[in-house]
């Protein structure tokens, strides 16, 4: 069917808040589906490490790596997704920029934009929880392979520049939209009014201006919190953090994980070691 809502998100694959706006992002795709689509444009958050500033989080200068650490430390207490923050401190002397992995989202995306939304969850998951060096190239195509993307693709796509030219375009939509922090969304019924979002929003905010602009267009799904429809979630997406079954299934953190461990002892599902906190694999 033809989305009846479009939902750009302006990201970046490093960027903690839109790693914690995934809970978020999982509850508008099972309560709507196909009725709202998703659209990821790449901003680029750090061009290059020695000149990046951010006053208003106390990042920059020499001591950048540990402050972006640090940051997100912070930033996990909130939004309560697993973060392993030491990824930015031991690959410090080789990590200068996020632009490679939005290079490699921008290839993934021209090979398979259904893989691409996949492979764009695994790059977060993999730089925010698992100590894993996205920013390097083989790394990129190794979980490209895993997605299920064709891996010289994705290398011949990067190494010839087309990648990195549609991330180029990615980065005037957001001079143009003057967006200059992420996440930021744009959020619009395709041919018609459009509402500009800026920052971390919670689900009830998306709820309402989806309403506002499609009014009794939307179906919205019940979601019911049974063991059954928990392991399907886990199933269908792979891997899940207890703060995003905690989300989609309307539970308190201590529920979601009470829930979680024991569908675990079950044998339903699996426990894996992600950071601060776990993922739960099908």
């Amino acid at each position: 069917m033809n989305p009846i809502i479009e939902l750009i998100i302006y990201s970046d694959p490093y960027c903690t808040w839109c790693w914690g706006s995934e809970p978020v992002l999982r509850k508008i795709q099972e309560v709507y589906g196909d009725q709202v689509r998703l659209v990821y444009r790449m901003g680029g958050l750090v061009e290059d490490t020695t000149r990046f500033r951010d006053p208003l989080n106390k990042i920059g200068g020499p001591g950048m790596h540990k402050q972006v650490a640090e940051h997100w430390r912070q930033a996990a207490t909130r939004h309560g997704m697993p973060v392993d923050a030491d990824v930015f401190i031991d690959y410090a002397s080789e990590f200068r920029s996020t632009w490679p992995a939005c290079i490699a989202y921008k290839a993934a995306e021209i090979q398979d934009p259904v893989l691409a939304g996949r492979y764009l969850r695994r790059l977060r998951e993999a730089a925010a929880a698992e100590h894993v060096p996205i920013h390097r190239l083989e790394v990129q195509a190794d979980l490209a392979e895993e997605t299920g993307l064709d891996r010289q693709r994705l290398l011949a796509d990067i190494d010839s520049g087309i990648a990195e030219a549609a991330f180029r375009d990615d980065l005037q939509l957001c001079r143009d939209n003057e967006v200059t922090g992420f996440p930021s969304y744009e959020v619009h019924v395709p041919g018609g009014e459009e509402v500009a979002m800026f920052g971390f929003h919670n689900f009830t905010t998306f709820e309402s201006t989806f309403k506002r602009l499609a009014g009794d267009r939307l179906t919205p799904r019940e979601i019911v919190a049974d063991d059954e429809s928990i392991v399907g979630f886990a199933h269908k997406y792979g891997k899940v953090a207890p703060r995003e079954v905690s989300e989609v299934f309307t539970l308190n953190m201590s529920e979601a994980r009470e829930r979680l461990d024991r569908l675990t002892s079950e044998g339903r599902l699996k426990k894996q070691k992600a950071g601060s906190g776990f993922f739960y694999l099908a």
